[in-house]
């Protein structure tokens, strides 16, 4: 577009451009590709989330072609429920009460002081969040197992003082799985804000003689308290829906959860009803823990951004930087180094031991890539699903973004909240709603990668339609205005100005889509057969037949595909994408 021409389009801007008179059947204007693509997406989306949901609900009361409400009684009056129910919110608030005492102190040395390493402990943080929660308790496990684990034996065999080892297959050793995976949100979020405060704030505190510890908790604290709170109701949210470390963890030592009772529920004879009943309980702990938060923000005034840009003064913490920055090696120690380790160490041994050095082999990683034949399926299926998935899921969420900011259909704020709802729901859940729904239609989905593949877009799709508003937002609308002044449709419009501008944005949000896609277990459980099985499906069930080393040599393998993914995609997205992922991330878990 010349320059004359974006001139005789600003100009054009203010002359009210009628439209054509005549000009063809009445259909032809109505039936435009900008409607038939908002209209699909539209139907695409109550497919994929709204109609779900809703025979998840009426699943639940709905019995024998009658109302009832005795699956919800059994639900909340069964042991079996209850303690699972207990069981679920105990880990939830250890692990949210967990991830803020990591994820604060961390935020507060990277944004707010002059500790060093501060690229460590943000990595720390990125890769805590991208390593699957799975692979982690699979690690432990091998670590801290109370017969076989490395640690354990340590202590029994060669100090001879068993007293010092710590068992995994516990309630601690489950909530120190879960952090790990877990305290990227509080520090994340927090870590935003704090580098987003108004310093006059505390500048006039400090004139007033307040000193630096008394600022940071009277005046810095309470400014950053939304973005803490939301941090930690993301950490108690992902805490009760993770799956694959409540399995591997909880069950060997009796601890049932929500998940993995839901899970029981579809054994021979499958109870989808009671399996509903129990899922809704998701749905309403989420709610419930939502309202909480904002109860206690709602009379309170939190204005962190004035309109001078002042930029917050890093405090100078002396000696005390290097106890902060030892804190934070030993989170990195833990949650990066210790379990990476340990599964390369069990990957190459023989036999794994305290003599495990002495054997060193690749053959488990040619047994799961060339012998076991479902790794080759699974990883190719994986692969296909987190490609199909994360590019399906970021289209519909430009479109769904198109339609909440770019237009005034009625009902638009319907759709953006519709999108955002399974932000909020366990994978489980998820899966638990596409079975009612899809086994009451005629075609047979039950076991296929297309279910799977409906699954994954509707748990991952709001994290497109985040990606997608991000970057609309920071396009000025009179780019799009000034082609369609020109002549070019709605089509070539998005082809050719918005969807370039929003490039880095829109693979940012497609990277955040395929990684836990990659890696999810949570919905897979319940939706896969022998021919749709995925990656993360065949780790866990190598892993429950117990096939140690292979189980380790798959997981690196999982992880590997992981960083290759990343790294070709912000190869191809740009510079860019890697300051779209800091708007968007995180989001949600994984398995």
């Amino acid at each position: 577009m010349t320059a004359a021409a974006v001139g005789r389009a600003a100009a054009a801007k203010s002359v009210s451009v009628r439209k054509p008179s005549g000009g063809g059947p009445g259909w032809r204007r109505i039936l435009t590709l900008e409607h038939i693509v908002m209209g699909a997406a539209i139907v695409a989306l109550f497919f994929l989330v709204v109609l779900p949901l809703c025979f998840l609900l009426v699943g639940s009361v709905w019995s024998d072609g009658r109302f009832t409400l005795e699956f919800f009684a059994e639900a909340l009056s069964g042991r079996l429920y209850l303690q699972a129910l207990l069981n679920s919110l105990v880990l939830g608030a250890w692990t949210g009460l967990f991830s803020l005492l990591l994820g604060l102190p961390m935020a507060w040395a990277v944004a707010r002081t002059n500790v060093p390493g501060k690229g460590l402990i943000a990595l720390t943080a990125n890769l805590s969040y991208l390593s699957p929660p799975f692979l982690t308790a699979i690690a432990f496990v091998n670590l801290f197992s109370p017969n076989a684990g490395l640690v354990n034996a340590f202590f029994r065999d060669v100090l001879g003082i068993p007293w010092l080892g710590f068992n995994i297959f516990s309630m601690p050793g489950l909530v120190l799985v879960t952090v790990l995976h877990t305290f990227p949100y509080v520090f994340l979020l927090s870590s935003s804000a704090l580098q987003s405060v108004d310093a006059s704030y505390e500048e006039a505190a400090q004139i007033l003689g307040a000193g630096k510890l008394r600022t940071a908790v009277a005046i810095t604290l309470p400014l950053v308290m939304p973005a803490i709170l939301s941090g930690v109701l993301l950490a108690f949210v992902n805490a009760i829906a993770l799956f694959g470390s409540q399995a591997i963890i909880g069950l060997p030592g009796r601890i049932v959860t929500l998940p993995t009772r839901i899970y029981s529920l579809f054994d021979y004879p499958a109870q989808y009803a009671l399996a509903s009943a129990l899922s809704l309980l998701f749905v309403v702990i989420t709610v419930a823990a939502l309202y909480v938060q904002r109860a206690y923000l709602a009379k309170r005034s939190f204005v962190t951004l004035a309109g001078k840009g002042a930029r917050p003064q890093l405090m100078d913490l002396g000696i005390c930087k290097w106890p902060l920055f030892g804190f934070c090696l030993i989170v990195f120690f833990v949650s990066i180094v210790l379990p990476y380790t340990t599964l390369i160490a069990v990957s190459v041994s023989k036999s794994w031991g305290l003599n495990f050095w002495q054997g060193l082999t690749l053959d488990h990683y040619r047994f799961v890539l060339f012998d076991y034949d479902v790794t080759q399926r699974a990883i190719l299926n994986s692969l296909g699903l987190a490609v199909a998935a994360a590019s399906i899921a970021v289209l519909l969420g430009a479109i769904i973004g198109w339609i909440d900011i770019r237009t005034h259909m009625p009902g638009r704020k319907f759709l953006d909240y519709a999108a955002l709802v399974p932000l909020g729901l366990p994978g489980i859940v998820m899966a638990v709603a596409l079975i009612q729904f899809w086994l009451s239609m005629p075609i047979a989905l039950y076991g296929t990668l297309t279910i799977l593949l409906l699954a994954y877009v509707g748990r991952y799709i709001p994290l497109g339609v985040r990606a997608a508003n991000t970057s609309l937002r920071q396009i000025d609308p009179t780019l799009e205005e000034s082609a369609r002044i020109l002549g070019a449709g709605w089509g070539r419009t998005l082809k050719e100005i918005t969807l370039p501008l929003m490039r880095p944005g829109l693979f940012a949000g497609w990277l955040l889509v395929f990684v836990p896609v990659i890696q999810e277990l949570s919905a897979s459980i319940l939706l896969f057969s022998s021919s749709s099985m995925t990656l993360a499906v065949a780790i866990y069930n190598l892993y429950e037949t117990g096939y140690t080393e292979p189980v380790a040599a798959l997981a690196m393998t999982n992880m590997a595909i992981i960083v290759v993914a990343i790294a070709i995609a912000r190869r191809i997205g740009g510079g860019a994408i890697g300051r779209k992922e800091g708007d968007n991330a995180p989001q949600g878990g994984s398995a």
